[in-house]
C-alpha cells in the first residue's frame, strides 16, 4: 500500500516495542524543541539523528526517501522567501535592489528550511511504528473521547479503502472507452464525473453497513468500555520518558539561560 495512507511499517525493533505515549512524548518534545532552536549545526544534528534512529528500527529508506520528497518543495520555498524577505543586517556577498544575501540570512534561510524536515521526522519517528489502532487506543488512554478516537479510526481505515476503490473504478470505466486525458480542466472534470458519482454511492453503502454495524454492537450503550488489548507502561518505557522529559528540560534551560541555540551559526549566545 501507498506510504502516503499506510504510515505504519511493521516490525519489531526497540522503537516498535516502546510504547505509543512514550513515542508521543518524544515527538512533542522534538517539536517544541525545533520550533525555539534556530540554529543550523543543531537542527541539522536532529535530522542526522532521526534519520539513523528511524534507519535502526528497521524503516525503510524508501520511506524516508518519500518524507524528503513531500516535504522539500515547501523547504526550498521557506528557504528562498527567507533571503528574499530577511536581507543581511550585515555586508552581503549579493545586492541588488531590495535583495541583499549574507551568510547570517542565508544560514537562517537554510536552517529554517530544514526545520521543517526535521519537525516532519519527529512526528513520523511516531507514526512510521506505531500501528494505527494502538495509536488511537493511546490517544483514548490520555483522555481523548472514545467517539473521536473511533472516528480517527475509521477515517484511517477507510481513507485507503476509498482510495483503492477510486482507483478500480477508474480503470474499470476507462475500460469502457472513458477518456481522461482531455488537458482542458473543465473538460476533465466533466469526465470525471462518471468516476464521481460511482464513488459518491459507494461511499453512502459504506456508511450505510457501517452505521448498522455500530448499532449492532450497541455502541454507546454502556458507559464503561473494555479493551481487547490493554496498553501497559513498561520499565523501559517509563526510562524513555523521564530521560526524554530530562533531556528537553535542560536543552530549554540552556535556551533561555545561555541563550543555545538562538543564533544560526553559533552555537551560543
Amino acid at each position: 500500500m501507498s506510504v502516503m495512507y499506510d504510515l505504519y511499517q511493521p516490525g519489531d525493533s526497540w522503537l516498535h516495542r516502546l510504547d505509543p505515549r512514550a513515542k508521543m512524548l518524544f515527538a512533542f518534545c522534538g517539536c517544541l524543541l525545533l520550533l525555539l532552536y534556530r540554529n543550523l549545526w543543531l537542527i541539522m544534528g536532529v535530522l542526522v539523528l532521526t534519520q539513523l534512529a528511524l534507519l535502526s528500527a528497521g524503516i525503510e529508506g524508501e520511506r524516508l526517501a518519500w518524507v524528503w520528497r513531500v516535504t522539500a518543495p515547501t523547504m526550498i520555498m521557506v528557504a528562498l522567501f527567507w533571503v528574499v524577505f530577511y536581507p543581511s543586517r550585515g555586508e552581503g556577498f549579493l545586492s541588488w535592489r531590495f535583495l541583499r544575501i549574507g551568510v547570517d540570512n542565508l544560514a537562517e534561510g537554510i536552517a529554517m528550511a530544514l526545520r521543517i524536515g526535521a519537525l516532519a521526522f519527529a512526528l513520523f519517528f511516531w507514526l512510521f511504528s506505531t500501528d494505527q489502532t494502538i495509536l488511537v487506543r493511546s490517544l483514548v488512554t490520555l483522555g481523548l473521547p472514545y467517539t473521536w478516537g473511533l472516528t480517527l479510526a475509521m477515517a484511517l481505515r477507510y481513507i485507503p479503502t476509498m482510495t483503492n476503490t477510486f482507483r478500480m473504478i477508474s480503470d474499470a470505466q476507462q475500460a469502457r472507452g472513458l477518456d481522461l486525458s482531455a488537458r482542458n480542466p473543465l473538460k476533465r472534470a466533466r469526465a470525471y464525473m462518471p468516476i464521481t458519482v460511482a464513488m459518491l454511492i459507494t461511499a453512502f453503502r459504506t456508511a450505510e453497513n457501517l452505521s448498522r454495524a455500530l448499532q449492532s454492537r450497541a455502541l454507546g450503550a454502556s458507559p464503561r468500555r473494555t479493551f481487547l488489548r490493554q496498553l501497559h507502561l513498561r520499565p523501559r518505557d517509563v526510562a524513555f520518558m523521564i530521560s526524554v522529559a530530562l533531556v528537553a528540560l535542560l536543552l530549554l534551560w540552556l535556551r533561555f539561560t545561555a541563550g543555545l541555540g538562538a543564533y544560526p551559526l553559533r552555537l551560543w549566545g
